[in-house]
């Protein structure tokens, strides 16, 4: 083999990594534009080395299982456990199908790399799009995101509220993570829920709100939206009713 086709076949795999890397990195994954490049081109090299560099006795499928192997050890670096969620799985797999292509390129199967990319780049963006519809029609509870809400009023109302409390968290892409509900007698009662929602229900938190805040008895309601992705958190208080006391003693 010559110079010039070695130095091919690493520019080549450079490429098809670096198309793959190009979708992780615009939509910010932990393996990116580097880390497919690197995979494919190291893969490459293995392929290489492993066909040419250890002389006619030596058996390919060894290196391309080692290959195997240490993707398996990086692909598992990118898989994050988050609450009741992992992340990384994608980019775990799409690592795998990198280093299958750089194999496929130092072996010499162009044809085949270059049907890998093709099915690689569109899984990543058709699948993509069925995949967040599938989810936002699913009534899967967005991650990493929770909602708090907070009423106070006086006990003849608890009723009217608990009742339409349990229709909206009985609803499908409603998930309760904490509910408590203070009473007391001839004063304020409080009632405290956290819990996930999904896409769909994000839509009816507002009008579940409204609905809470025409209830007769009802003096302060308000929720608030806390994210929690990457390890920041950010708190968002929406107070939709509030007591012309209680306003009165902010001031």
């Amino acid at each position: 083999m010559t110079d010039a086709e070695l130095v091919g076949r690493l520019l080549l795999s450079l490429l098809f990594g670096a198309l793959v890397g190009i979708e992780r990195q615009w939509h910010h994954k932990t393996a990116g534009l580097k880390t497919n490049t690197l995979v494919a081109v190291g893969a490459t090299t293995f392929a290489l080395v492993s066909a040419h560099g250890f002389g006619p006795n030596t058996n390919p499928a060894q290196i391309a299982a080692g290959v195997v192997t240490g993707i398996g050890f990086i692909g598992a670096g990118v898989i994050m456990r988050r609450g009741g969620s992992v992340q990384g799985i994608n980019s775990a797999a799409t690592l795998w199908a990198t280093a299958s292509m750089g194999l496929a390129v130092g072996s010499g199967y162009y044809k085949l790399a270059w049907f890998v990319l093709a099915v690689v780049l569109a899984a990543q963006f058709s699948l993509r799009w069925a995949a967040n519809w599938i989810d936002r029609h699913s009534g899967q509870v967005v991650p990493y995101i929770t909602y708090r809400i907070v009423v106070s009023f006086m006990p003849p109302a608890s009723e009217s509220i608990l009742s339409a409390w349990s229709a909206f968290a009985g609803q499908s892409g409603v998930s309760t993570l904490h509910f408590s509900q203070t009473l007391a007698h001839g004063s304020e009662s409080l009632l405290e829920a956290s819990f996930g929602l999904s896409e769909a229900r994000v839509r009816d938190l507002t009008a579940f709100s409204q609905k809470i805040g025409e209830i007769q008895g009802v003096s302060r309601i308000e929720w608030s939206q806390a994210t929690t992705a990457d390890g920041e958190e950010e708190d968002h208080r929406h107070p939709l009713l509030e007591s012309p006391s209680r306003a009165n003693s902010r001031g």
